[in-house]
């Protein structure tokens, strides 16, 4: 064994043998830690959240800038500098980076009346806005009720005249929406679209799911209504009642704007950069889990950090930190296309999307998400770190009822919190968010990403203040103070105590994809060792990557990382070795090194992202959608739900995606961009890689020179 190895490992072994409140100590002196603990408060976020659950935060609409205004003066009274709101015009056309603006939506009055065979008021926007789907029409319709099943094909409508009509469908409301009302002339919809699909999906039939209608189609409204009434009125159509049904609607989608609030804790050094706090302001009410407790939450961690730093307790980080509500991905967007300077001078963000839920009542757990391999980064070790340090100090107090302050209870309020253990883990990186577009190449600014999933309760009526438990809010509220005041804190003194602790960590991850290169080995495929090899050799460049990039983010000497990586690439190569003696035991080394798609002109050529910044999905636009076309993107391998040939893809094409256009960086071949998303995501064809690729190049996001 090499003594960067023996280094290395004992290191590692040592880190193992501290006490769980050494997980700390590497990142800030333990006095520092016991402040941030101390003053952190889950009382007061869950009181602020009490508020926004009153409020419907559809974007560009009233209710959303109301929200606004709430958070903007929380900054203010919380002492926070240069908080402000600002805000971006939509018209459904104007371009932020890559993503088309959406539109605003007024709503002066809805309701949904059955007459028929009995008196019965299906919804009424005054009392309960979610059940008026977003972006509904203005309309005055009174019909028989006819139901479609999902509503999404051309076969549900076979013998049915709904012309002018309300159907009742269970399928994607925009789906049935362009089937429905654009295709066969139906007036609107009653939906009882299911929520998103867990363990738990069917068993509550009373659940209301938040439901929108493409807001650019110009026609059409959408009433939802709860599994349970709708398996009524089905069971009515279905013995042949007319089921009488009166709709009023006055709304219109109208250009609007978005706001955005930010608001800042000062660094010491102008030029060091900043660290961005990042939420989604917007959804239905109550909302709140998703994303009421993420937008207190940040704020909680700014009062937090703004007190301690003014007391002193805290010495002033060079960077600044910086806090953004808005708009869930469109928000984000609009804010970077107008602010390149912050955008270029942003070094690492934490994105709070649902981050409150009772784990007992929702069923969650709070994940501390990775960024994606086209982006290696030390930040969610160090994320990981401090929930492992809160983690631990609870399950001591469940379990044996001492040291209650490492426990980070809250106790105090109206609200007491709960006494149980932090359900808290490390996942890969998960789509869905903000995140998304910080995490991207042409941003390329690292999340730590908190998110509860799974949450039975999301976009329903049902998430409500009552499944929030204040001491969750408290305990990732300090999680994410420590964590962005470590961000914004760093200094090159710190980096020859913290590469190792990063390298023990990598070493972990290569121990885990050693156990996967060898499973790709015994499954037996084509190119079984070259896909192993691979893993092992695209994991040994994201961990170097990241040792490489703390040093460069500290300021210290990048030569520091150099003992490191030569452990972990002395590391890879004894998997390496084993993985080839077990090939020769099965009889599989005998397939060639490297395929043959490898040499092909195909493979070898280099893309090369052009245009604006971004990725190419969002909240409401797909740029791919829109430049080539729906019947164009269908064709597209990776998207399409018909090909039999990918069956490892399909439930991740969007993934992959997403992926391919980050790793081209003018650098990459066609065959080094399959080979990093084949590591990260499974195996998959050349073919599915370069034919992705070409729908980019005729959508002018890359070229190939």
């Amino acid at each position: 064994m090499r003594r960067s190895e023996l280094l290395l490992g004992g290191l590692f072994a040592a880190c193992l043998s501290l006490n769980p409140a050494w997980a700390e100590q590497p990142f800030m002196p333990a006095p520092q830690w016991n402040a941030l603990r101390d003053a952190s408060s889950g009382a007061a976020p869950y009181e602020n959240l009490r508020f926004l659950t009153t409020l419907h935060r559809v974007p560009a609409t009233p209710a959303f800038d109301q929200a606004a205004d709430f958070m903007l003066k929380k900054a203010q009274e919380y002492g926070l500098q240069d908080a402000h709101a600002e805000q971006f015009p939509i018209d459904g056309k104007t371009p932020y980076g890559l993503m088309r603006s959406y539109l605003g939506w007024e709503v002066d009055s809805a309701r949904l009346w059955q007459k028929a065979p009995q008196a019965n008021l299906l919804a009424d926007w005054s009392t309960d806005p979610i059940r008026l789907a977003d972006y509904s029409h203005s309309a005055e319709v009174e019909s028989a009720l006819i139901d479609v099943g999902s509503g999404t094909q051309a076969a549900d409508y076979a013998g049915k005249d709904v012309s002018g009509k309300i159907v009742l469908a269970d399928g994607v409301l925009s789906a049935v929406q362009a089937m429905a009302v654009m295709k066969f002339g139906a007036a609107g919809i009653v939906s009882d679209m299911p929520n998103q699909t867990t363990a738990w999906s069917g068993q509550d039939p009373t659940l209301v799911r938040w439901g929108h209608l493409d807001a650019r189609v110009p026609r059409g409204f959408a009433f939802m209504v709860s599994r349970a009434t709708a398996e009524a009125l089905r069971a009515q159509v279905a013995v042949g009642a007319s089921v009488l049904l009166s709709a009023h609607v006055k709304a219109e989608v109208v250009p609007g704007h978005w706001t955005v609030v930010t608001a800042t804790i000062p660094g010491s050094d102008p030029k060091a950069g900043e660290i961005v706090y990042s939420c989604h302001l917007d959804h239905e009410r109550p909302g709140a889990n998703d994303n009421g407790s993420g937008c207190v939450t940040i704020l909680e961690s700014a009062r937090l950090l703004n007190r301690l730093i003014g007391e002193h307790q805290l010495p002033q980080p060079a960077r600044t930190l910086r806090f953004i509500w808005g708009p869930e991905v469109e928000g984000t967007m609009a804010f970077l296309a107008k602010h390149p300077d912050i955008r270029h001078s942003l070094r690492a963000d934490i994105h709070m999307d649902m981050v409150g839920g009772d784990p007992f009542k929702n069923k969650s757990i709070l994940h501390v998400s990775e960024t994606p391999w086209s982006l290696p980064t030390f930040i969610t070790d160090i994320g990981a770190g401090f929930a492992e340090t809160i983690r631990d100090g609870a399950t001591v107090y469940t379990e044996g009822g001492g040291h209650a302050e490492a426990a980070v209870v809250e106790d105090r309020g109206s609200a007491p919190g709960t006494r149980n253990a932090f359900l808290a883990d490390v996942t890969p990186y998960a789509e869905g968010s903000d995140h998304d577009d910080y995490d991207s190449s042409t941003i390329a600014v690292p999340s730590l990403y908190l998110r509860d999933w799974p949450d039975v309760y999301i976009h329903t009526d049902h998430d409500s203040l009552e499944r929030i438990d204040p001491t969750k809010l408290r305990r990732v509220a300090l999680l994410g103070a420590a964590s962005g005041y470590t961000y914004a804190a760093l200094l090159s003194a710190q980096t020859p105590l913290l590469l190792p602790y990063f390298a023990a960590h990598g070493e972990q991850r290569l121990a885990r994809g050693f156990e996967q290169a060898q499973a790709l080995l015994r499954q037996g495929a084509p190119d079984a060792l070259y896909e192993a090899h691979n893993l092992m050799r695209q994991l040994l460049r994201r961990e170097n990557a990241a040792l490489a990039r703390f040093a460069v983010f500290s300021g210290g000497d990048t030569a520091l990382a150099a003992p490191m990586s030569a452990a972990l690439t002395a590391q890879t190569r004894t998997f390496n070795e084993w993985l080839d003696a077990e090939a020769a035991r099965s009889g599989s080394s005998r397939a060639a090194a490297v395929p043959r798609w490898r040499s092909t002109l195909e493979a070898a050529r280099v893309p090369h992202r052009i245009g604006e910044f971004g990725p190419l999905t969002y909240q409401n636009d797909d740029v791919l959608a829109a430049r080539l076309g729906a019947e164009r993107v269908e064709k597209i391998q990776l998207l399409s739900g018909d090909s039999s040939k990918l069956l490892n893809v399909q439930e991740r094409g969007a993934l992959y995606a997403y992926e391919i256009i980050n790793f081209v960086d003018g650098k990459r071949s066609v065959a080094d961009i399959r080979d990093a998303v084949a590591a990260e995501y499974g195996p998959l064809p050349i073919e599915a890689v370069s034919d992705y690729l070409k729908a980019c190049e005729e959508a002018k996001i890359i070229s190939y020179r």
